[in-house]
């Protein structure tokens, strides 16, 4: 009941931006501000059908997880298996998240530069992620890369049709999410050092909760509670918050703290616990680089 409540919440401010901007009211900028929180929680919703934890329904999560996944450029199926192996291998050199973070910039001003980030991440993602899927998922992976490219030009289309309903609906929101979405998931690891892939961490052990106004962590399906999710990855999205409150050894910090602690620390680096770039097997690179 949670999650078709999020669907519905989005397909409602959906149709209202739409009504808005062909009766060419002030409501549109007022809308998108909700958009992005909700744009958000599609985000977190595509995350959540990896786990299968969004919708009950096994297939229809999946559906769920292709469609919200195109909003952001990135392919389902191979997210799927390239999160997972994130999941089995956290900040350790085996971590595919590695060649991501180690490859970005050390300077604070990559924060403006966001909305171009979700390209990179996206092919990040896609060029990693593809071959680790398993050749009995291909042809569903082959069919998700069909609805991105799909969804795409239907964006392109509604630009030409009726754009002021795709900047206001999606493009202008989505730019907001990726500024608001680019701390969070700069917290997600942060300071965690990186340790060789037989060396596990303890699950949750290097996750960081930022929390959120009840409201915003609802818009959001509670993507900020990052711990959480990685002591319990099966737990459903709308339990975490109890969860959290639950958990004595829980260190839970607001959204402005950790961005003074950000803007004072920098950017997340992919470090060994020596401060010393780590060597995954993921990367090939100088002693000069490892900056997450």
């Amino acid at each position: 009941m949670p999650s078709a409540l999020f669907l519905t919440a989005v397909l409602t401010n959906t149709i209202a931006i739409a009504i808005a901007t062909t009766s060419n009211t002030w409501l549109s900028p007022l809308l998108a501000l909700p958009q992005a929180m909700l744009i958000l929680g599609c985000q977190e919703a595509k995350h959540l059908g990896v786990h299968g934890t969004f919708i009950g329904n096994r297939y229809l999560n999946d559906a769920i997880g292709i469609v919200f996944a195109a909003l952001f450029g990135v392919n389902f199926v191979a997210y799927r298996y390239f999160h997972l192996a994130h999941h089995h291998a956290t900040c350790t050199e085996a971590d595919p998240e590695g060649k991501l973070y180690a490859l970005s910039w050390r300077t604070r001003w990559i924060w403006l530069l966001a909305p171009l980030e979700l390209t990179w991440v996206a092919w990040h993602i896609g060029r990693n992620g593809w071959p680790m899927v398993p050749p009995t998922k291909r042809r569903v992976r082959n069919a998700a890369s069909v609805w991105m490219f799909t969804f795409a030009a239907l964006v392109a289309l509604g630009l030409n049709y009726a754009p002021r309903t795709i900047a206001f609906a999606y493009l202008i929101p989505l730019a907001l999410f990726s500024w608001f979405d680019f701390i969070l998931t700069q917290a997600e690891h942060y300071g965690a050092a990186i340790t060789p892939a037989s060396q596990r961490h303890e699950r949750g052990s290097v996750a960081l909760d930022i929390v959120l106004p009840l409201w915003i962590g609802w818009m959001t399906l509670h993507r900020t509670l990052h711990r959480v999710h990685h002591r319990e990855p099966a737990l459903p999205w709308f339990q975490a918050p109890r969860r959290l409150n639950e958990d004595p050894t829980a260190t839970p910090i607001a959204y402005l703290t950790f961005v003074r602690r950000w803007l004072a620390g920098g950017p997340r680096l992919w470090l060994t616990e020596g401060g010393t770039p780590a060597a995954t097997n993921t990367v090939r690179r100088s002693r000069s680089e490892g900056c997450a």
